[in-house]
């Protein structure tokens, strides 16, 4: 990646790339990189370094974000602006908080031994000639 199409902006990273057939403008703010690494409020915050180090190798997971956001505006637009969500799901639990709760399949998922029919202990066969 050219040195000059990645660059920060005040609390923006923004990185110049081609978007669905147009080169766009995709700036990525701080809030939106801090809440994806999930760094608590209050953190030491980023330096501009840190965030274009993060958008460069996370440049996947940003071109995605970039084109869902593209999709629910003009097509045609040059610039993509990519924000930290304003509410967080389930009380800002990670998915490992989750797992690691114990509350994934508390019981268990076997069903209780139940008699095998007669005709299937016999062995024959249940297929109809």
């Amino acid at each position: 990646m050219e040195s000059d199409s990645l660059r920060s902006s005040g609390d923006f990273t923004v990185v110049d790339m081609w978007v669905e057939g147009k080169l766009r403008s995709i700036s990525v703010s701080r809030a939106a990189i801090e809440a994806f690494l999930r760094l608590p409020r209050g953190a030491s915050t980023m330096t501009d370094d840190d965030r274009r180090e993060f958008v460069r190798t996370h440049l996947a997971q940003v071109v995605a974000a970039a084109k869902t956001q593209l999709q629910s505006m003009d097509p045609a637009s040059e610039t993509i602006l990519i924000d930290a969500p304003h509410t967080e799901p389930d009380g800002n639990k990670s998915a490992a908080d989750r797992r690691r709760s114990g509350e994934r399949r508390k019981g268990d998922r076997r069903k209780v031994n139940k008699s095998v029919p007669r005709e299937r202990r016999s062995g024959t066969d249940r297929r109809k000639p």
